[in-house]
């Protein structure tokens, strides 16, 4: 009489197999990390657009047109006078006058470079927090560095990262460039020079645009 017999996996076979679903799923799962981080950084570029240009509504509405609140320089006092405007209509939970730590993160650019300090991107920066998580600074200087090159002299330049402490406090990536128009208000990074210089081997400042023109972020 034959008996049945009943087939199994060894040892040796299952920890094969092991080892082989190991091995896909390093190679796998960082990709898919990487992925959704994007999708949630290009969502939170599109938040800090849509939260930096109704706040400037709400500024015109109180203090007139951009036009009219003068030309700002570097100088902290006048960087400072800006951010008393934004104060009023951003649930600001902690501030930094120019050249103070601890409302910004030393920022990398795409190329893996250090761009600007622990007080923010460019010079005097006066910098705070948001009660979503957001770090935000305001500075002068040029707005044709983040690619917006037919603003005037005198606009007023705005960085945010999107997740505050939280890495990788890159440009292009969780940290985005805004430039306050006097005359055609707020503009993402990149508008005017249709963000060529937005690479992986770039610096990333003109990527704003392109983040919210594609809604994704692929380079």
């Amino acid at each position: 009489m034959l008996k049945n017999k009943k087939s199994a996996f060894s040892l040796a076979e299952v920890l094969v197999t092991l080892i082989i679903i190991g091995v896909i799923a390093a190679m796998t799962v960082p990709g898919l990390k990487r992925n959704s981080d994007m999708e949630e950084y290009a969502v939170g570029c599109k938040k800090a657009y849509s939260t930096i240009s109704n706040a400037t509504r709400l500024i015109e509405t109180n203090h007139g047109d951009v036009k009219r609140w003068g030309k700002v320089s570097e100088n902290p006092e006048s960087l400072q006078k800006i951010y008393d405007y934004y104060s009023e209509v951003m649930n600001v939970i902690k501030s930094c006058p120019a050249n103070t730590t601890g409302c910004w993160e030393q920022s990398t650019a795409l190329n893996g470079q250090n761009a600007g300090n622990e007080y923010g991107i460019e010079s005097n920066s006066v910098s705070f927090a948001t009660a979503d998580g957001m770090f935000w600074t305001i500075s002068g200087g040029d707005p044709a560095t983040v690619g917006v090159d037919n603003a005037p002299e005198g606009s007023i330049i705005v960085w945010a990262d999107i997740n505050g402490k939280k890495k990788p406090n890159q440009i292009g990536s969780d940290v985005f460039s805004f430039v306050i128009d006097p005359t055609r208000g707020v503009l993402p990074g990149g508008s005017d020079n249709n963000f060529v210089n937005c690479t992986s081997t770039g610096e990333g400042k003109d990527c704003t645009a392109r983040v919210i023109k594609e809604g994704k972020i692929t380079y």
